[in-house]
């Protein structure tokens, strides 16, 4: 049986489900430990634009009507396997967050990598899906009076837009009684964002995602960018993806029946400079719900007036860290939708290290940060950051790594100062955790400790009071093809790690090797985190390690690692990087 589909995990979070069908959504939650997964990492993300999205757009009056219309019953969405895995502070942050939030933006944004899923999955619902083919062109684009992406997209956007740089449209494409729609469209160097709509055939809106306009094994584009001669742009570093629309991120607005559509320009050019005046984007849609048809439309974007509002300013201010880490400060620029920050790392010793900074105001006021992706959410310093930009953010250059870095539009009337944070460093570790399998079978603990860093091991156990009444919703799943799902056999693990305060709050496991006293290595290895905190300095983690195949147990289990990454505190580097106009 499938996983809960996007409209229906809405319509449960708003209390418009029956009570049959609101018990059946509980059930599946209560033991589909991959939908609460991407549940809990849908809320963290709602947790990081909160102060930045909601809190500027929402008066407090609005605030209470949405208060009102949400059920007042706690959401229980977030029941982890373990008993000890719920806290009731953690089911209290969902409920705040689900308050907080309009309904226009309650869709359910899943962001799902690779093919190895805890239970079956959202297999159809998996991320954007674009695609090339132009059809006809609208009529030259003109800036919006009433525009749409104005109340509907994140603070850079609705700002962008507010400030005349949203252009209406208005293309579409009709098949089998339904009508694909583009009806807005806001580019800048940065970022590009779409409103589109489906509607049936009386003119409906349909609360359709793009992620379900495609099936899984449609591995074709369904948006294709292209410049005004109809070449198509590809990102200067491109890779082969199993999935071509990964890029793109697409939100359901339920009050309006819109789903904005963005992606990063950047990475398409080496320099700015190089974007053309013009882009097309053209949309080539196989199939809308569970309709195949045709879509095929072209949309216009000129680019004109949001390059002429970007600048650009140089800093190129250089400084090498006591830890052998040297950055180079080299560009701010403002666009219409966000700001960009490009810093060069290399270091001394080949080593990987990271690090952080804050830009600071003549005031003292920090009006951005950033900090390594790596760090765990409560223990990142990131402030003020674009959160749904999908690129890497990094690339590379003769000298070591180029990094790009985007915040929310900044005032550019203050005057700006770079303020380095924390620096994070590969160091030597020591990790030799031998499990005896006959002990974590008798569900004994074992605990090994590494430079200060505690680890706890155990067998994996499922939740005892957990009532299952729908087949299926247990174990390790691979994603198939035509979006069925695959139970994997194999052996779970579970470990609780503290980490020493030195220790940089990042995952450990990226650094662990697996093997048996035999020396035998097992690859087929799958984490899955379930819990993280932030205590006194200490990162707090509780996670289930899979070994798919792992059917007949070996005397002795041995984690081994050789390295973890340290965080050097407080590395007092700052420079004035902008003198405000």
């Amino acid at each position: 049986m499938n996983c809960l589909t996007q409209r229906q995990l809405i319509a449960y979070m708003e209390d418009r489900l029956s009570p049959v069908n609101k018990r059946n959504v509980e059930s599946h939650l209560d033991h589909c430990t991959h939908c609460q997964h991407q549940l809990e990492h849908w809320i963290d993300e709602l947790h990081q634009t909160e102060e930045t999205m909601w809190e500027d757009s929402l008066s407090a009056n609005m605030d209470q009507k949405i208060i009102q219309m949400l059920s007042p019953q706690p959401v229980r969405v977030l029941n982890p396997v373990i008993p000890s895995y719920q806290p009731p502070a953690w089911k209290q942050r969902s409920i705040t967050i689900m308050k907080r939030m309009t309904l226009a933006a309650a869709a359910l944004t899943v962001v799902v990598s690779g093919g190895m899923l805890v239970s079956p999955t959202f297999a159809s619902y998996v991320n954007a899906a674009f695609t090339n083919s132009p059809i006809g062109k609208a009529d030259p684009v003109a800036p919006v009076s009433n525009s749409i992406l104005q109340n509907s997209g994140d603070s850079g956007i609705e700002l962008a837009a507010k400030k005349g740089f949203a252009q209406t449209v208005n293309v579409r494409a009709t098949d089998q009684g339904i009508t694909f729609e583009v009806n807005e469209v806001m580019a800048d160097p940065l970022r590009i964002s779409i409103a589109a709509i489906v509607k049936d055939k009386n003119g409906k809106p349909m609360d359709s995602f793009l992620s379900e306009m495609i099936r899984r094994d449609n591995k074709e584009q369904v948006i294709t960018i292209k410049d005004k001669q109809g070449n198509v742009l590809k990102p200067v570093e491109s890779s082969t993806n199993e999935d071509p629309n990964e890029d793109w991120h697409n939100v359901m607005h339920t009050d309006t029946g819109y789903m904005s559509l963005d992606r990063e320009l950047r990475s398409y050019f080496d320099d700015i400079n190089e974007i053309p005046d013009e882009l097309i984007v053209e949309f080539n849609i196989k199939q809308l719900d569970d309709i195949k048809g045709n879509w095929k439309l072209s949309v216009p974007v000129d680019m004109k007036k949001a390059k002429a509002a970007t600048k650009t300013h140089e800093i190129n201010k250089t400084y090498t860290t006591p830890q052998g880490l040297k950055l180079d400060v080299k560009q701010m620029t403002f666009a219409p939708s966000g700001v960009e920050m490009i810093i060069d790392r290399s270091t001394t010793d080949n080593q990987r290290k990271e690090y952080s900074y804050e830009l600071v105001n003549e005031k003292g006021t920090v009006v951005a940060a950033w900090d390594s992706k790596t760090v765990i959410r409560k223990a990142s310093k990131q402030s003020n950051v674009i959160p749904y930009l999908k690129w890497d953010h990094t690339r590379s250059t003769k000298n070591g790594t180029r990094d790009f870095h985007y915040f929310q539009p900044i005032d550019e009337s203050q005057s700006l100062t770079f303020k380095l944070g924390s620096v994070y460093t590969e160091e030597t570790a020591a990790l030799n955790a031998k499990l005896d399998t006959d002990r974590l079978e008798k569900k004994e603990s074992i605990a090994v400790d590494d430079q200060g860093d505690q680890f706890t091991f155990k067998k994996y156990q499922k939740d005892p009071n957990a009532v299952v009444d729908v087949e299926g919703y247990d174990g390790v799943h691979r994603v198939n093809n035509d979006g069925s799902t695959t139970k994997l056999e194999g052996y779970h693990l579970s470990f609780e790690g503290k980490l020493y305060p030195d220790t940089a709050a990042m995952t450990p496991f990226e650094y662990w090797t697996i093997s048996d006293e035999t020396g035998k290595k097992y690859v087929d290895v799958d984490y899955y985190i379930h819990k993280t905190e932030y205590e006194n300095g200490r990162a707090i983690l509780e996670s289930t390690i899979f070994l798919e195949n792992l059917t007949t147990l070996p005397k002795q289990l041995i984690i081994s690692s050789e390295k973890r990454m340290v965080e050097h505190k407080n590395v007092e580097w700052e420079v004035p990087i902008y003198t405000g106009k």
